[in-house]
């Protein structure tokens, strides 16, 4: 699954979502290497009904042994979160070293607020909604892993107008 072919579809399918993580920090303009499409969705059966299918088209499983129809059962995502930690639902493709998307079922900031918030970025010619920076130092400093905070550093460089690469 290559990043075009997943932002493609998403679009094609009316699903909605803000692109958080790294590749939303390289769209700001912060060039950093990263393995994984992180996404927050709308959370109705409508929206999760149509982001399924498009894994599925995709080849995208869960990577723990449930079915992937689990995203659409709210109790459990809530079960998994408080006796687990659960904040993101992982999907992978079956081959070694495939694409990972990462679903993002407790972020920090609520969907609604991403979504108002969502700047419009361009990738693979496409115009994708993705976190503004202020959202995502929201959820970095959540995070407040080594990653999130080189992130934060590159994203406050950014909003003061400065080169988040030198």
């Amino acid at each position: 699954m290559k990043v075009a072919e997943l932002l493609r579809s998403l679009s094609e399918a009316e699903v909605q979502y803000v692109l958080v993580g790294g590749i939303a920090v390289q769209l700001h303009g912060y060039m950093r290497s990263t393995f994984d499409v992180d996404l927050v969705l709308a959370m109705n059966d409508a929206n999760l009904v149509r982001f399924i299918g498009v894994a599925r088209q995709l080849g995208l499983t869960p990577s723990i042994p449930v079915t992937i129809d689990s995203l659409r059962d709210a109790r459990q995502i809530e079960q998994w979160y408080r006796e687990k930690g659960m904040l993101a639902f992982a999907l992978r493709e079956p081959q070694t070293g495939g694409g990972v998307v990462d679903v993002l079922v407790r972020p920090e900031v609520p969907f609604e607020q991403l979504l108002e918030n969502a700047v419009e970025g361009e990738l693979f010619e496409l115009k994708v909604p993705i976190a503004c920076i202020d959202d995502l130092l929201t959820m970095k400093r959540s995070a407040n892993r080594p990653k999130d905070r080189l992130d934060i550093e590159a994203l406050e460089k950014i909003k003061r107008g400065e080169d988040p690469n030198a």
